[in-house]
């Protein structure tokens, strides 16, 4: 005589029903967390409509989503009781969607750019204030660029453009940060209005281009960056912070910034 089978589902029907319980879980929170970028998905929806015609639309009623806020469409030649169309003169039920206007995508770009500006910024100031703080490096946003400024005292010896060793440990832990932007980089020397008085450099043009292509090459070095994204500039004493009547207002005038472009 066989033997009769245990009552209840099998063991390991609890095990797989468990897993395609976590499976459906995993899927849900994936779809939560995705995004759609909803000005190009109208821009795109709208060519495509464009492209491929309809014979003739029934704009069904309900409520969609647009950009945040829930919008209900109205309901247009819709009747439940019509009787079927003929074969030969068929009909294409369509939902129409709002097409992104012009200033709707220039905002959305916007927006976009800000929030690169945003997490580039806060990132350079996260690695300033854990591993140099105090030392006069700050971070700036300046319409569509990001800036770091170095004062000069603390990247260079003075009426030098050779980079001082605890500058260029520096510049080696924002680099990190850097490498991972899109934009375009410039570097940029400035001076005071203090003419030089011999030495290496003729005029503060020189001294300026000098410290401004130390960085670079201080940057290249890494080997992770393209060469094309960077823009050596010397500025001399053309673009001061502060005028040229104090101490204090030169040494603020002596520096080097780093300039990350972001596109919008």
């Amino acid at each position: 005589m066989a033997d009769k089978c245990p009552a209840g589902a099998p063991m390991w029907m609890v095990t797989f029903a468990d897993l395609m319980a976590l499976l459906l879980v995993l899927f849900v929170l994936l779809l939560t967390f995705a995004e759609m970028d909803v000005v190009k998905f109208k821009a795109m929806a709208g060519s495509m409509r464009d492209a491929f015609g309809v014979s003739r639309e029934d704009k069904l009623a309900g409520i969609i989503e647009f950009e945040g806020a829930l919008r209900r469409k109205s309901a247009s030649d819709v009747d439940p009781t019509r009787a079927p169309q003929p074969a030969e003169s068929s009909q294409t039920v369509s939902i129409e969607l709002p097409e992104a206007s012009d200033q709707e995508i220039k905002e959305e770009a916007e927006r976009r750019q800000d929030r690169r500006l945003e997490e580039i910024s806060g990132a350079m100031q996260e690695v300033i204030d854990k591993e140099v703080a105090g030392s006069g490096i700050t971070v700036k946003r300046e319409g569509n660029k990001v800036i770091v400024l170095f004062p000069s005292e603390i990247a260079f010896p003075s009426g030098s453009g050779r980079l001082t060793h605890e500058f260029s440990k520096t510049l080696g832990k924002l680099l990190p940060v850097l490498s991972k932007t899109k934009g375009d980089i410039i570097v940029s020397g400035h001076t005071d209005n203090v003419p030089m008085s011999g030495g290496e450099y003729q005029s503060n043009w020189e001294l300026s281009s000098a410290r401004a292509t130390a960085v670079v090459h201080r940057i290249l070095k890494d080997k992770q960056f393209d060469s094309k994204r960077i823009t050596i500039q010397g500025h001399g004493d053309s673009k001061p912070l502060a005028p040229n009547n104090t101490p204090q207002n030169r040494a603020k005038n002596r520096r080097v910034e780093i300039s990350v472009l972001v596109e919008k």
